[in-house]
């Protein structure tokens, strides 16, 4: 066209194919770069793995009780929800369905809440527990988890949590 700014018929196409073939050449050897060996000088500088002998021990987990065991593994006063918040777990039992409950005492009052236990790979977990701080007056109050089910009836140790005023 005269007097156009637009180039001639196919120029922007050829641009087109141009720009494509640049760019499937920059892939190309930026994977090639990826999976290349690396030179035999520094393969070499790596070490081989090495093993400890069958005697001797990296990692252990404590030994696992041969009874069943409650164990209050978080307590406390959350300020940001205004709640005393807990979570434990039961081992070496392994299940699901076994209720849960978290007993708080004070002064001879008593609040409970119960949730599912849930099996994990080495324990019952006992978790979510929230108690708001409507149902609680300010003190020091004593909390134990209670776990029941067919295969275990444990009561952990008390821990004490402190409720503001």
């Amino acid at each position: 066209m005269i007097g156009s700014d637009r180039p001639p018929h196919g120029a922007a196409s050829s641009r087109r194919v141009l720009g494509t073939a640049a760019l499937g050449a920059v892939l190309a050897l930026g994977v090639g770069a990826c999976t290349a060996e690396a030179p035999a000088d520094e393969a070499a500088a790596v070490p081989p793995a090495t093993f400890l002998p069958d005697d001797r021990v990296a990692v252990t987990d404590a030994p696992r009780p041969e009874a069943p065991e409650a164990v209050l593994s978080f307590a406390m006063w959350e300020e940001a929800t205004a709640s005393v918040e807990a979570a434990g777990y039961v081992t070496p039992v392994i299940e699901d369905g076994g209720t849960c409950t978290l007993r708080l005492t004070r002064d001879g009052d008593e609040v409970a809440v119960t949730v599912p236990g849930m099996a994990d790979a080495t324990t019952t977990v006992c978790g979510g527990f929230s108690v708001p701080e409507e149902r609680l007056a300010a003190g020091t109050w004593s909390l134990r988890l209670a776990y029941s089910s067919a295969t275990a009836d444990v009561v952990s140790e008390a821990v004490d949590v402190e409720v503001p005023a």
